[in-house]
């Protein structure tokens, strides 16, 4: 879980659910503000960005640098030749990752990578402008690839993209755009909101399809998907959403006070959606229009793996392998993802890949596993879809 707010006069922020917190962004003086579920602001932290390891770790990205939470903030610096601004950090399995945006005297811009472990950071792969300025996204699709947004890219391209986990970089652009304010991934989808209307990508940002011209070249600070409908935050316009992929465009800014504003970021929570603007006029919230989405279909909002069942487990204990120790592995997940299921022993070795890069979709999800091999013992069972990792433990008796 990523909260990324970008620096400067570019002020972006992205959102996130933190326990029982929905974490909303303004602009960099104001940082980011901590909702309770009563929707009242209840701490206020300069944050960049921000995510969640599976054993409940946080790790804090901003312009101090990058810092840790067990149960006090530390530093997470290690590897930094100079101070780094990093405006959002990812997880890969047990590799965190972080785009640094540039500025005079701090860390060279890249997307740099440690263990999630112990910090000991260093610049993923080549090609990457080092001097590139104004960074404001990072975004990981479906399969693997990754997209880095900046506003003043120039000559250097708007988007960098790397086909193969940050070993090699691409220096692409969308024509006839100054910047990319926001970017937001839907599996390999890649959306873009810039600096003149809103634009899609399928095939990691080769070519770009421009969406919502009805827009007439405004800003866009902010995408959101939610239930399959797309919504943005478009400067002048308000915000809008849209149920047929970008195509057609509903209006539903209604009293939101946009005049001489920007809406930094979008957020839905609780059958309402959040809009935030400038600390003056704070953090608004209206209910959830009716998209045409069926929003009662039940997909979580994270995804979550579940212990086996049984537990232990042993030969004949589902009828469906009888004769073969098995075991039901539920999963869920809040979005269409290739999966990877895997068993391990005690010394971390591979024994079993139960589904091995799989498609499958939102909501819950089942796969049996059978261990006619395996000798009595206690394993480990580790699910990887897209940014999401967890592992847990379960134990054959023969």
């Amino acid at each position: 879980m990523c909260i990324k707010l970008g620096f400067s006069e570019y002020p972006k922020a992205d959102k996130g659910a933190f326990g029982q917190k929905v974490v909303l962004g303004t602009g960099y003086e104001e940082g980011i503000k901590f909702l309770s579920a009563e929707d009242k602001p209840v701490e206020v932290l300069q944050v960049t960005g921000m995510l969640l390891d599976r054993e409940g770790n946080i790790i804090r990205s901003g312009a101090e640098g990058i810092v840790a939470k067990d149960t006090t903030w530390s530093s997470f610096n290690e590897g930094f030749e100079t101070p780094s601004f990093a405006i959002s950090v990812k997880q890969i399995g047990d590799t965190a990752y972080a785009a640094v945006d540039y500025w005079d005297g701090l860390q060279p811009s890249g997307v740099y990578k440690t263990s999630i472990k112990q910090a000991n950071w260093k610049r993923s792969g080549d090609g990457f402008p080092a001097e590139l300025r104004g960074v404001t996204s990072f975004v990981l699709t479906q399969r693997g690839a990754m997209l880095v947004g900046a506003a003043l890219g120039g000559a250097r391209g708007n988007v960098q993209v790397s086909l193969d986990r940050g070993q090699t970089w691409l220096n692409r652009r969308i024509a006839g755009v100054t910047g990319v304010m926001t970017l937001e991934a839907n599996g390999d989808t890649i959306y873009a909101g810039t600096t003149h209307d809103i634009y899609v990508t399928r095939n990691n940002a080769a070519s770009w399809q421009r969406l919502g011209s009805q827009f007439q070249n405004n800003v866009v600070d902010d995408i959101l998907i939610f239930n399959r409908t797309l919504f943005a935050a478009v400067e002048v316009v308000g915000v809008v959403f849209s149920n047929a992929g970008g195509t057609t465009w509903n209006t539903i800014t209604g009293n939101l006070p946009i005049d001489n504003e920007f809406i930094s970021t979008l957020f839905i929570h609780g059958g309402k959606i959040f809009a935030a603007l400038s600390a003056v006029r704070g953090l608004w919230s209206a209910t959830l229009p009716a998209t045409g989405i069926d929003e009662n279909k039940k997909v979580p909002r994270v995804a979550a793996l579940a212990q086996n069942y049984p537990n232990p487990f042993w030969s004949a204990a589902t009828s469906r392998f009888a004769g073969n120790p098995s075991t039901a592995i539920s999963f869920s997940l809040p979005k269409a993802e290739y999966v990877t299921l895997k068993v391990y022993n005690m010394l971390g070795k591979e024994v079993a890949a139960i589904l091995n890069r799989e498609r499958r979709e939102a909501g819950s999800n089942t796969a049996v596993f059978t261990a006619p091999n395996l000798a009595s013992g206690a394993y480990f069972y580790r699910l990887t879809a897209g940014s999401f990792t967890e592992t847990k433990k379960m134990l054959l008796v023969r």
